[in-house]
């Protein structure tokens, strides 16, 4: 699900500052501090396919516009009532599909749609189990360790550095941040970590980490952690998470190096 915004009166406006209706203007969840990216895994598809976009065409052109869910701008709250939300012009796109779509229209030279049912299968389950685990709606770890062993299980059999093929697809850019999120927020809150005999796993977070477009749009492990963090956090370690200086996992297990 995307982010919706509160009905609160914003701090600044928004302003797209000399828009000449070519430029894409992508706007995502803000982190913590108001400004800096948020952990939105939804929002880091987008930003990682435009960064994707960019790579294979220079004249592609976009920036990211950062918003605060509890206190939006008013000029936002006109464009949409979601994160992450696409603007070109006069379209507005919020649905993750949608927005997939247009960029593939708008620029062809790096096809982002995968028309591989398997893999769409095999990972379309271990997000929201992840977020029953994490929410506390199920306690039974094994609902997750299963789906991510399936993950494995398939990348295994395909045999490829991304989940459909050896290039990179709106699927990987849409499992990538949800794997980043399981490892990052279960292993903090539920100290279960990503297990290392899952090896096919850990080599796919690893292809991500190799990406400057990958790195370039995760947001840090603090944030990840306070888009997840209980109500019973005490207030002494949530404001410690708000005051650590940021720290990104993009490291993999010592005995898989």
């Amino acid at each position: 699900m995307a982010d919706e915004v509160d009905d609160e009166q914003p701090d600044s406006p928004v302003v797209l500052n000399g828009d000449d209706g070519q430029k894409l203007h992508l706007f995502i969840k803000a982190g913590n501090d108001g400004r800096s990216k948020g952990a939105c895994p939804f929002c880091q598809d987008i930003f990682l396919k435009l960064l994707i976009k960019r790579e294979a065409d220079n004249d592609f052109s976009f920036d990211v516009i950062t918003i605060n869910c509890k206190n939006p701008p008013k000029e936002f709250k006109e464009l949409s009532k979601k994160l992450p939300t696409l603007v070109h012009g006069d379209v507005v796109l919020n649905d993750i599909d949608d927005i997939e779509d247009y960029l593939d229209t708008i620029s062809p030279n790096y096809k982002l749609a995968a028309q591989d049912p398997e893999a769409f299968k095999v990972q379309s389950n271990v997000f929201t189990r992840f977020t029953y685990l994490i929410k506390d709606v199920h306690n039974n770890p094994r609902i997750l360790l299963d789906e991510l062993e399936k993950i494995d299980s398939f990348l295994r059999t395909r045999n490829t550095k991304y989940i459909s093929s050896n290039h990179i697809t709106g699927l990987d850019c849409s499992l990538w941040p949800k794997l980043q999120h399981i490892r990052v927020a279960a292993d903090y809150i539920l100290h279960l970590s990503i297990p290392t005999e899952f090896e096919a796993v850990w080599a796919y977070l690893a292809a991500a980490y190799e990406l400057d477009a990958f790195v370039k749009s995760c947001p840090s492990d603090q944030e990840i952690v306070l888009h997840w963090v209980r109500r019973e956090t005490s207030p002494r370690e949530y404001l410690q998470l708000t005051k650590d200086d940021p720290k990104f996992s993009f490291d993999i297990p010592k005995a898989l190096r």
